[in-house]
This record gives structure tokens, sequence and C-alpha cells, in this order.
């Protein structure tokens, strides 16, 4: 018998990892801070915005687990 997997599986997979890299990227970014910061730089958007995707992307990817 042949088992379908979900798309939204594989989209919460990606969300996750995205969520990963940009958080990373902000921490980075934290500790190492541009020379010449963009507007609104004290915000630290790519922190939140990791952080939403990852427990987005964590929600998606334990909800439609293959079983």
């Amino acid at each position: 018998m042949r088992s379908t997997m979900s798309i939204w599986f594989f989209a919460g997979v990606l969300f996750l990892t995205y969520g990963i890299l940009v958080t990373s990227v902000g921490i980075w970014e934290l500790a190492h801070p541009p020379a010449h910061p963009p507007a609104l730089f004290y915000l630290h958007a790519s922190i939140w915005w990791g952080a939403l995707m990852g427990i987005a992307g964590l929600a998606y990817t334990i909800r439609f687990r293959p079983r």
C-alpha cells in the first residue's frame, strides 16, 4: 500500500530551516553590528522574523508529519 505525504510537511520543514538560518544571522548581527546600520536596526527584525518562521515551521512539521 502506498502512502502519500502532505505538501504541508515539506513546507513546515522549509519554514523551520529558514527560521533557523534567519535567526542565526540575526544573532550574528547582534554580536557583530554593521558599521553603518540600516534604519530600525535596533528592532532586530531578523531575530523576531526568524523565530516566528521557526515556530510556524515546527508547528507545521509536527502537525503534518508522516505516520
